[in-house]
C-alpha cells in the first residue's frame, strides 16, 4: 500500500485555522495596527478627564496689570455713567460724595520712587513704621510716637499737590529716583468694617473711642447710655454697643467719616491715584513680596534701604486671626457672625455705603447677601 503524503505545511496551516485552543501568531502589520488603536482610546480617554484647556496660572506681575487696568476701566465706566470726570465719583446709591482731600493720606518715598496712600485699618501702622524707618527716625522715638505715626511720617513727607499727583503719573522720573510705582493696600471692605468695630468699639486703646460709645448710644438710641445703665458712669464703664448699634451710626453720620471705616474712594481716590500696584490683605505676602522686588528692596538685616517684616502689623483683637497670614476661613467666619446681628435693611444700605470700594477692587459680596435672602 502506497502512502501519500500530505504537501508539507498543510496540516500546520490546517490546525492553525480552526479549534478553539489555537491562536494565529501576530504579524508585525498586526502589531501596529493594535498599537495605534490603543493610543487613540488612551488619547480619547484623557481628552475627557483632563481639563481642556490646561490651566494657566497667571504671573504675579499679570495679576498685578489686571487689577490695575480693572479699576481703571470701572472707573471710566462709572464716569460715563455718572456724567461726571474720572476725579470726583459719585456713590452709586445716589446723594452727594463726601470728598475729602485725598492728598492728606499720599506719601511719596522719593529715594524709593513710592508713592502710597494709606488706608486705615489696612496694613497702615506697619506701612507708616516702614516710612518712617525710610525717613531715617530712630525705632525709639517711633515707638514714643506710636499712638500718631501719620503726624511723625508727616514731619519728613510734605503732602504733595494735585498738580504734583498728576505730573508723578505723567513724568514720574522728576519726582525720585527711580519711576514712581503708586500703589494701595486693599481688603475686603466688609471685613475692614468688622475690624474697625472690634478694635475700636469692643476693645478701645484711647479716650476718644471709649467715649465713642456714648455717642453712638445717644445717636441711636436717644441716650447717653442705655437703660439700667448708671448715669454717673464713666467712658471705661459705659457698656459696648451692639454691632448693629454702631452700623446705624455709621450710615447716620453722612458728613464726618472716621478714617477707620471711610471708604477707599473717599480716602484716596484711586481713579485719580490710578495704582500701578494694588496689594491685597487677602493675598499680603506674595503682593508685597512682587512689590519689594519691583522697588529693589530687601528684608536682610543690616541692608539700606529694606522692609522690616518683623514688623508686620498684628491684629490680636480679632479672634479669626493672629496676623495677616491667619485662618481666611476663621476670618470670613468671624465677619459672618457679626453680619447675622443685622437686619437685611441695614445690610443692605451698608453694602451701598461700599458699593463702590467692592466694584473698584473686584471684592464679591454674594457670600455677605445670602445671609440674608429670606429676610
Amino acid at each position: 500500500m502506497v502512502k501519500v503524503r500530505a504537501p508539507m505545511g498543510s496540516g500546520r496551516r490546517r490546525t492553525e485555522s480552526v479549534g478553539p485552543g489555537h491562536q494565529t501568531p501576530l504579524t508585525t502589520g498586526t502589531v501596529v495596527r493594535w498599537s495605534a488603536v490603543g493610543i487613540l482610546v488612551t488619547c480619547s480617554v484623557l481628552v475627557l478627564i483632563l481639563p481642556w484647556p490646561l490651566p494657566y496660572e497667571q504671573t504675579v506681575d499679570e495679576i498685578m496689570e489686571e487689577r490695575s487696568g480693572y479699576l481703571q476701566e470701572q472707573c471710566r465706566m462709572i464716569a460715563e455713567a455718572t456724567g461726571n470726570g474720572s476725579d470726583h465719583l459719585f456713590p452709586a446709591s445716589g446723594g452727594s460724595r463726601q470728598y475729602q482731600q485725598p492728598f492728606h493720606n499720599y506719601f511719596l518715598q522719593p529715594r524709593l520712587g513710592l508713592l502710597w496712600c494709606s488706608i486705615s485699618k489696612v496694613a497702615s501702622t506697619t506701612w507708616m513704621y516702614q516710612f518712617n524707618r525710610w525717613a531715617g527716625v530712630p525705632g525709639e522715638k517711633i515707638a514714643y510716637a506710636a499712638s500718631d505715626l501719620k503726624a511723625l511720617a508727616r514731619m519728613y513727607y510734605p503732602v504733595p499737590t494735585r498738580t504734583e499727583v498728576q505730573q508723578m503719573k505723567q513724568n514720574p522720573e522728576q519726582f525720585a529716583e527711580s519711576p514712581v510705582v503708586r500703589f494701595l493696600l486693599v481688603r475686603d471692605p466688609i471685613d475692614r468694617f468688622v475690624s474697625a468695630y472690634e478694635d475700636l468699639i469692643v476693645r478701645p486703646q484711647s479716650a476718644n473711642y471709649r467715649n465713642l460709645r456714648r455717642f453712638i448710644f445717644r445717636e441711636v438710641h436717644g441716650v447717653d447710655v442705655p437703660a439700667g445703665t448708671t448715669q454717673s458712669g464713666n467712658a471705661t464703664s459705659l457698656p459696648v454697643p451692639s454691632f448693629s448699634d454702631f452700623t446705624e451710626f455709621v450710615l447716620r453720620k453722612t458728613r464726618v467719616l472716621d478714617p477707620h471705616w471711610n471708604t477707599y474712594y473717599n480716602l484716596c481716590d484711586p481713579c485719580f491715584l490710578q495704582p500701578t500696584v494694588i496689594v491685597k490683605l487677602e493675598t499680603y505676602e506674595r503682593d508685597v513680596t512682587y512689590l519689594l522686588q519691583r522697588l529693589n528692596l530687601t528684608s536682610t538685616p543690616g541692608a539700606g534701604d529694606r522692609f522690616e517684616v518683623h514688623r508686620l502689623n498684628v491684629n490680636n483683637h480679632r479672634a479669626s486671626a493672629g496676623d495677616f497670614q491667619g485662618d481666611p476661613e476663621a476670618k470670613r467666619a468671624s465677619t459672618m457672625a457679626r453680619l447675622v446681628e443685622l437686619s437685611g435693611e441695614q445690610f443692605e444700605r451698608l453694602y451701598r455705603r461700599y458699593e463702590l470700594d467692592f466694584r473698584l477692587f473686584q471684592y464679591d459680596a454674594s457670600q455677605y447677601f445670602a445671609l440674608f435672602r429670606d429676610d
